[in-house]
């Protein structure tokens, strides 16, 4: 099934800039909260061991209902502490349009990525001398990415749209993001019966933070 660039047409209904205000509880998705001890998520509950899959310690969950479909839940965890939920199913044209539709009523698209360069849609905006031609930029780089079958779609939750139109690029949008600022990645690869839709739900201001408090720790002397 064809890949079709749909960033334009949010663009177009202005959706990219419908930001609201992000939830206070630090749930990565649904019920799933962030620093969650791995310890809950037991073979009883129907969850089972796929770090060796993932490349990390993960925990996965088959037929999660989201979006009218069913989704293979990873939750991924640093240490024994939940850090990021993804979500992963097989390509379609409708679930890929319903993804970016969901995503976009509660947060706001800020940057493309084709696994080789990011296009940082903040940057863009400041620079582009208008609408039409912000919007040409961005299906460009979004089409010619789809055609390569890697495409990631980065969005951020619960920003003003003051925030973003004051801000140089993502990296300061998110210096002046709280702390519990959510995020997710749409990624859209591989190709033909391999092609998948992945949804990546995370806070990494949290993560952020929780490096660098682990740096600050004291050691032992050697």
């Amino acid at each position: 099934m064809s890949k079709k660039a749909l960033a334009a047409a949010l663009v177009a209904t202005g959706m990219l800039t419908g930001m609201q205000n992000a939830v206070g509880e630090d749930n990565l998705f649904k019920t799933y909260a962030y620093d969650t001890p791995i310890a809950k998520y037991t073979e009883a509950a129907g969850y089972y061991d796929c770090s060796a899959e993932a490349g990390a310690t993960a925990r996965c969950l088959d037929d999660v209902d989201f979006l009218d479909q069913k989704f293979t839940a990873g939750l991924f965890f640093s240490g024994d502490r939940l850090m990021l939920v993804s979500l992963f199913a097989p390509y379609d044209r409708d679930l890929y349009g319903r993804a970016i539709g969901a995503l976009a009523k509660t947060f706001t698209l800020v940057a493309l990525a084709d696994g080789k360069s990011v296009l940082d849609l903040v940057e863009l905006a400041g620079k582009t001398k208008s609408r039409d031609e912000y919007s040409a930029k961005l299906t460009n780089y979004e089409s010619v990415a789809l055609t390569a079958n890697d495409l990631t779609y980065s969005f951020v939750e619960g920003l003003t749209p003051a925030k973003a139109k004051g801000a140089a690029n993502v990296h300061s949008l998110m210096n002046s993001a709280p702390a519990n600022t959510r995020a997710a990645d749409l990624i859209i690869s591989g190709e033909g019966d391999e092609s998948n839709i992945i949804i990546k739900f995370s806070f990494p201001k949290l993560d952020e933070n929780k490096l660098v408090q682990q740096v600050k720790k004291p050691v032992e002397s050697f």
